[in-house]
């Protein structure tokens, strides 16, 4: 797969990765900026999620290392940080799938491509130390 000119927008004071996600699915300027609105907006949204998650965790390490922890409240605690999880996942999974909506079926692709490459990654290294991968 081909990059599209990886230095095209650079100069437009983008961080790197917006530079190269957008060069890489080659997106449109009105594709990159609704590329950057999702991820303002799903960092808006995250935020009280990840501020509460925050507080229930030092709360949960707090309770954990009292000698009298009670149970029921660890419990209480431990559901709460799986549903903001939860919560937090539901989100950016929204975000993303809002943004995949405005992709021509070849950027749906190169996406689909990169998600794909992002399951086995961490197979890499084993292959690399076994000398199957240089």
């Amino acid at each position: 797969m081909i990059l599209y000119s990886p230095l095209a927008r650079a100069d437009e004071g983008l961080p790197a990765p917006i530079v190269f996600v957008t060069n890489f699915l080659q997106l449109s300027e009105d594709q990159t900026r609704a590329l950057i609105t999702m991820i303002q907006t799903r960092d808006a949204a995250l935020q009280p999620i990840a501020a509460k998650l925050r507080t229930d965790q030092e709360a949960l390490g707090s309770l954990l290392e009292s000698p009298a922890a009670d149970a029921a409240t660890a419990g209480r605690l431990l559901i709460e940080i799986r549903t903001l999880g939860n919560q937090a996942n539901a989100v950016a999974q929204t975000a993303a799938a809002s943004f995949e909506q405005i992709l021509t079926p070849e950027q749906r692709e190169r996406l689909q491509f990169l998600r794909q490459a992002a399951q086995v990654q961490p197979a890499i290294p084993a292959f690399k130390a076994v000398g199957l991968i240089p």
